[in-house]
């Protein structure tokens, strides 16, 4: 979805609100109506984390974080992201994210995807019930992005297609 959404438009630059759409269909498949904006009824809440990062130099990187989440909305009609300010950080702290977000040459781009079902804030409100988890118990994890209530996650790095970061 990140590579091909844009592909119609004259700027390829995606947008808050494009992450908001991809948040949207990336997590349809458990969630299919209200029941992903708050109060959360099955427990959890959906997260996608954007780290993308374009190399300068071998020491100098540009970096900015881009993310959704339904944690956020409480209604489909709040579908929306937030892009965070670009930043420049070292090799040493690129690594310390992903080791894989390293670049080979001056001008490469990375992005890492982080996706997460995450507990709800409030733990002694969630069960593992919920989600029909009757034998089993969800480890819960900390995310790239350090908050401690990660259940699912997958993380992805690619190369993104020219013109898509950073994100507006």
């Amino acid at each position: 979805m990140i590579q091909q959404l844009r592909n119609k438009k004259s700027d390829k630059q995606l947008t808050s609100k494009d992450f908001g759409r991809i948040a949207y269909a990336s997590c349809l498949n458990f969630f299919h109506n209200n029941t992903m904006c708050s109060p959360w009824p099955f427990g959890v809440y959906y997260n996608i984390d954007f780290y993308w990062v374009q190399r300068i130099n071998s020491n100098k990187y540009q970096y900015q974080q881009c993310w959704c989440s339904t944690f956020s909305w409480t209604s489909l009609g709040q579908i929306n992201g937030v892009c965070g300010s670009i930043s420049e950080k070292n090799l040493n702290q690129i690594k310390a994210i992903h080791p894989d977000l390293e670049c080979t040459k001056d001008g490469d781009e990375r992005v890492l995807i982080d996706c997460s079902y995450r507990r709800r804030y409030d733990a002694d409100k969630f069960n593992k019930s919920q989600l029909v988890f009757f034998i089993l118990n969800p480890k819960v994890i900390k995310g790239t992005d350090g908050i401690n209530r990660v259940l699912f996650g997958y993380k992805l790095v690619i190369t993104p297609k020219p013109g898509l970061f950073p994100g507006k």
